[in-house]
């Protein structure tokens, strides 16, 4: 019951900072469907539908569009929390009889929500555009569970980090770095089968990879069976960022505390 108390009051702070930059909060929201229309309009006639497995590349981008959202929006779920540690309120908040687990239960439970309405935004962009998917209106909670999934690991790393840096500059150094790297490490835009073979090994071990293409499949196969097989994998790339996310954050934190 305390962990829940902790966990909402931090939540409902995250949800406070937000709403006062409620333009900002609008264009984060709306931003991802933009990429949509603009990317996935823009490559769609380059780009051979034997390569991708469908004429509908729109539908092959939605996935991309979902990960790429749940990165950006991992990198800005450790921002908070960076300047915390710079303005000292992080130690003010490690002071307090509230376990160091909240915090990062609190900014995921944000996060999942924020991810949440863009994907929907996504998918009814996607809808507008002409694309159905096969797996039907139940495949939308599916959708919002492999993002869920996808932001657990990301936010635990990324706060992780935030928490072992010296400043927010080289957060974002190493987060610039980072991102696009990722995204173009897996298959957001072209299949793994039309990649060189030493991307497509890197590809293979990216958690992005699995997470996308349970989405796709959902979108363009319906509930065929290799939809459990990508949400294994998933699973245990999330379970094995998950823990070596807290093990640093809390790494970082006890140090800070001593």
């Amino acid at each position: 019951m305390m962990v829940a108390q902790e966990v909402l009051a931090l939540s409902r702070r995250w949800l406070l900072v937000a709403l006062r930059e409620r333009l900002s909060l609008l264009f984060s929201v709306l931003q991802p469907a933009v990429w949509l229309v603009f990317f996935a309009g823009a490559l769609g006639g380059a780009v051979d539908p034997r390569v991708v497995g469908t004429g509908d590349y729109i539908a092959f981008a939605v996935p991309g569009v979902i990960a790429f959202t749940v990165v950006g929006n991992g990198v800005t779920a450790a921002m908070p929390l960076l300047f915390d540690k710079e303005t000292g309120y992080l130690d003010k908040l490690l002071s307090m009889r509230i376990r160091r687990s909240s915090l990062i239960l609190s900014r995921f439970l944000f996060q999942t929500g924020m991810n949440a309405a863009q994907t929907l935004v996504i998918l009814l962009v996607a809808l507008a555009l002409g694309v159905r998917p096969e797996s039907g209106l139940l495949g939308v909670p599916a959708i919002l569970a492999v993002t869920a999934l996808l932001t657990l690991a990301l936010t635990s790393a990324a706060m992780a980090l935030a928490c072992a840096v010296p400043s927010h500059g080289t957060f974002f150094a190493i987060t610039g770095f980072v991102s696009l790297p990722l995204l173009f490490m897996s298959n957001a835009i072209v299949p793994l089968s039309a990649m060189p073979a030493w991307m497509e090994a890197v590809a293979r071990v990216n958690p992005l990879t699995y997470a996308i293409e349970a989405i796709r499949l959902l979108v363009l196969r319906g509930w065929s069976g290799g939809v459990p097989v990508s949400l294994a994998a998933l699973v245990v790339a999330c379970g094995l960022l998950l823990t070596v996310g807290a093990w640093q954050f809390a790494r970082q934190t006890s140090e800070r505390i001593a």
